[in-house]
């Protein structure tokens, strides 16, 4: 691995150092928070998070796609996330009736900015993780329009897939009102009727239902699927870097968010206890492809 760090253009290794450098960034506020037994539920903290994932992943496709293809998929992410975020938040539908709080900050139309900004790098790292892992170089298989459709529409499932296994974590500490309790702020949303899904969770009380309904996660499937599905089949080509270890960089990212919101669970499990199903939920739906993908990168590099 260290060969390969080596053979990298410069530029290729500030940037995978700017990510490691979040992982001890981020081991830092957990060590705080652990001697202080406090959860870091800070929102300025998320966004920053947040926006820099989405500038690495911007960074990245222009280097591993190209301009036009990052433009393309940036572009579809955005437009499609925010219409359907807009269109679930004011009339409850394809997620469930649900309302955002003023604690995300600046919206448009109701939804977050930093929804919009989630959404893109979350399923761009996914995207970019299901073909870094399976050696795609992002070809489009099938000599037929059905033939591409088909192999469109794989990857975009296994896209959506590895969204959702982030969502499983995602929902119950967004919406919990931990936010409240321990961060004197109204969680990020809430459910105007709740779901089955950890139920026995906490809300703050007086904002909706408890636990996360089934369509939630229907929707978070099918939104993801059909971004990656219409990129793959009209602006897909080959990846211009294969090869190196920046190709990897997605995998680093998934990870981060992992520890990121394990850990986040964990520590919101100090103030109710209940968040421990979380973090081992979002272990064994997350970790595996983590594993599988480590254990490709040291067959790769050692």
């Amino acid at each position: 691995m260290i060969n390969a760090w080596k053979r990298m253009p410069l530029s290729h290794r500030v940037i995978l150092g700017i990510v490691f450098l979040y992982f001890v960034s981020a081991a830092a506020v957990h060590v705080i928070s652990w001697a202080g037994h406090t959860a870091p539920l800070n929102i300025g903290l998320v966004a920053l998070a947040m926006l820099s994932m989405l500038a690495i992943s911007i960074w990245h496709s222009a280097v591993v796609k190209g301009i036009k293809p990052t433009i393309a998929f940036f572009a579809i992410a955005v437009a499609i996330s925010w219409i359907l975020e807009f269109i679930g938040h004011n009339r409850g539908w394809f997620f469930g009736y649900y309302h955002y709080t003023a604690t995300l900050g600046p919206s448009i139309g109701g939804v977050p900015i930093i929804i919009t900004v989630t959404w893109s790098f979350i399923i761009y790292t996914a995207f970019m993780l299901i073909d870094w892992l399976l050696g795609i170089g992002g070809e489009t298989r099938g000599r037929s329009w059905w033939g591409r459709t088909l192999w469109s529409g794989l990857v975009a499932a296994a896209t959506a897939t590895l969204v959702c296994a982030w969502d499983l974590i995602v929902d119950p500490i967004a919406t919990s009102g931990v936010w409240w309790t321990a961060a004197g702020k109204d969680p990020w949303w809430y459910w105007f009727y709740g779901g089955p899904y950890l139920k026995e969770l906490p809300g703050k009380p007086g904002l909706g239902m408890t636990g996360v309904p089934v369509g939630n996660f229907v929707g978070w499937w099918l939104a993801p699927f059909f971004i990656v599905f219409i990129f793959g089949l009209f602006f897909q080509k080959r990846n211009r870097v294969n090869g190196s270890l920046i190709n990897s960089l997605p995998l680093f990212v998934y990870f981060y968010i992992y520890i990121a919101l394990i850990l986040v669970a964990l520590e919101m499990n100090w103030s109710f206890n209940g968040f421990n199903q979380v973090a081992l939920i979002g272990t064994f739906t997350m970790l595996p492809v983590i594993l599988v993908s480590a254990i490709k990168l040291a067959f790769e590099y050692t």
